[in-house]
């Protein structure tokens, strides 16, 4: 134990406040308890003792950053996810509400009572565990529960987020089965104190309120964020995400309004001599529940929360195309701290060049429809997994969305209009000077993380909890350095080359453009599908959204309802 302090100390010096605290040992095996619900249903504790541990990262996104020291008193947390036929126990006793129905909901689906409970608000998770005899997890006690006290990456190490170990959107959404399952059914995942699904199944509410320099600041001992705030925090991914290896990270943090209802959302309840006190309740609370209180489906629910909440509409003004002239010279192409696709940095010279302001609208992509030139774009429906994935084309929705920007659209349509227009797909290198301009920075307004007050993200739900893409143009304050707009967030964005994974240690440095497909033979990674830039609407990590994030599909792909792309042209 000594030598655990001592290490703490010298280790870290800015965790020399928590040096007078015992650094936590792992236990040498799980202790399980069992608690019994007040309807007389069973349910499975594990023990998590005090002491300290590391929390945070310095390698991870801002908001969990740094990695820093805390001390928690003892406590035990729920083994599993709480699951629907515990929650439908405290529905029956008259203290909890209804879940949210339809979609991927559990609550009324027939086979799934050991599933988890999810299509809950934050007061719903808060209530139930009060009826139960114990309270939501501080994020401290749940990443502590999580990840050990060793600062691994994961519950079960630091190898990534696979379907091995936890249901996340590895091989598809809930690694291939398109829903959550059975709690507990991945316990090569379990975490060092027996905690099942902390990552992966359902995000899970705790009780913080969200601030993105929270770690920053936070106390050392019993940490939790009493601040009267418009966010909770979600912690440990779900089922629904597909790029599983950085949410999945333990000290990933993503921040919702505690007053929705999500099929990739559920809880857990930890129990503990602790009692937490100043947590504010959302003011909207009362007049949000009541009303939803006729509501049952989950659209429906978050649709009227957010009339509650005086949601501004969208502005229906159609924007002009217009086009922004980049200067040729120099710039520096690439990142250190990425992808190995982005690697090396290196100095890339471009010739000037014209690019449109704005992604392409679906108003503007409707007049070369008109014209017979460019076939009409996916509308939803047939192909999507989900119901409502069929409402994100925006074809289909084209009066309302008039000056959205297209989606669903592939790479050759996305060529066809440009050239239909007399412009070009951008080239990667043009595309990503537009975006950075030529200081380097992260994301086209700086290197401050990506949060819904500069791009359309997954940022509190997906487009920033509007369920769609946003307006082109609506995120002024993400503008590029030349005045370009939503070059990240909305929607991906093809562009000319080929992908190539090595193509920055082996492509030209003046205009470069990867046009290699058919290669004899084929280098390996060369010509396997064309490059996406930008993130979209549905990414939440803003890792994905940083200027020299890359991403191939093939350029026939299925329609996307995340893709979209913008036009370029040649200057002088």
């Amino acid at each position: 134990m000594f030598f655990q302090r001592l290490f703490c100390c010298l280790w870290m010096p800015f965790a020399i406040l928590g040096c007078g605290r015992s650094f936590s040992l792992d236990p040498s095996s799980p202790v399980e308890i069992q608690e019994v619900l007040p309807s007389g249903r069973p349910t499975a504790m594990v023990e998590v003792g005090a002491g300290s541990f590391f929390i945070g990262s310095d390698d991870g996104e801002e908001e969990a950053r740094p990695l820093h020291t805390v001390y928690v008193d003892h406590y035990f947390i729920d083994k599993f996810e709480v699951t629907v036929s515990e929650y439908r126990d405290c529905v029956l006793a008259g203290v909890c509400s209804e879940p949210a129905t339809g979609g991927a909901c559990n609550g009324d689906v027939s086979g799934r009572d050991d599933h988890p409970i999810n299509c809950i608000s934050w007061a719903d998770a808060n209530r139930y565990c009060s009826w139960a005899g114990k309270r939501l997890p501080t994020e401290a006690e749940w990443e502590k529960a999580a990840r050990g006290v060793d600062g691994r990456v994961y519950p079960w190490g630091n190898h990534w987020a696979e379907c091995d170990h936890a249901i996340t959107g590895t091989a598809g959404l809930g690694c291939g089965e398109q829903s959550t399952w059975p709690v507990g059914s991945k316990p090569t995942g379990a975490s060092p104190y027996g905690a099942m699904d902390m990552v992966g199944n359902v995000w899970e509410w705790v009780a913080d309120g969200y601030e993105l320099d929270y770690y920053r600041r936070q106390a050392f001992e019993n940490p939790v964020n009493t601040a009267s705030v418009p966010f909770k925090v979600l912690r440990g991914n779900s089922w629904y995400y597909s790029w599983p290896w950085v949410v999945s990270q333990t000290f990933n943090r993503f921040r919702f309004k505690p007053m929705r209802w999500y099929a990739y959302i559920g809880f857990r309840c930890v129990k503990s001599d602790r009692v937490l006190e100043g947590l504010p309740v959302d003011p909207m609370a009362t007049s949000i529940e009541a009303a939803v209180a006729p509501l049952m489906d989950w659209m429906d629910r978050n649709r009227a929360a957010r009339v509650a909440e005086n949601e501004i509409p969208f502005d229906q003004t159609l924007r002009e195309p217009e086009m922004i002239r980049i200067p040729g010279g120099p710039f520096m192409m690439g990142a250190t701290d990425g992808d190995s696709d982005e690697m090396p940095v290196r100095q890339i010279q471009v010739s000037t060049f014209y690019l449109d302001k704005y992604e392409v609208t679906v108003d503007r992509y409707r007049k070369c429809v008109e014209a017979g030139v460019c076939p009409e774009p996916h509308s939803g429906g047939a192909g999507f997994q989900h119901g409502i994935e069929a409402t994100y084309c925006n074809w289909g929705f084209r009066e309302e969305r008039a000056n959205h920007p297209i989606n669903c659209i592939n790479w050759v349509d996305a060529d066809r209009f440009c050239k239909w227009e007399g412009k070009r797909l951008p080239t990667e290198a043009e595309w990503e000077k537009a975006a950075r301009g030529t200081s380097g920075q992260r994301y086209p307004w700086g290197d401050e993380q990506a949060t819904c007050d500069q791009i359309v993200m997954d940022d509190g739900g997906d487009g920033c909890g509007r369920e769609s893409t946003w307006p082109v143009g609506s995120k002024p304050a993400g503008a590029s350095p030349y005045g370009v707009m939503d070059m990240s967030g909305n929607v991906w964005e093809w562009v000319a080359d080929w992908y190539a994974h090595d193509f920055y240690s082996q492509g030209f440095t003046v205009d470069p453009l990867n046009h290699v497909q058919e290669v004899v033979p084929r280098r390996p990674g060369w010509g396997s599908g064309k490059v996406l830039r930008g993130g979209s609407w549905a990414d939440q990590t803003s890792l994905i959204h940083r200027g020299p994030n890359r991403l191939s599909y093939a350029p026939d792909t299925f329609p996307d309802y995340t893709v979209g792309f913008r036009c370029a042209r040649d200057g002088i």
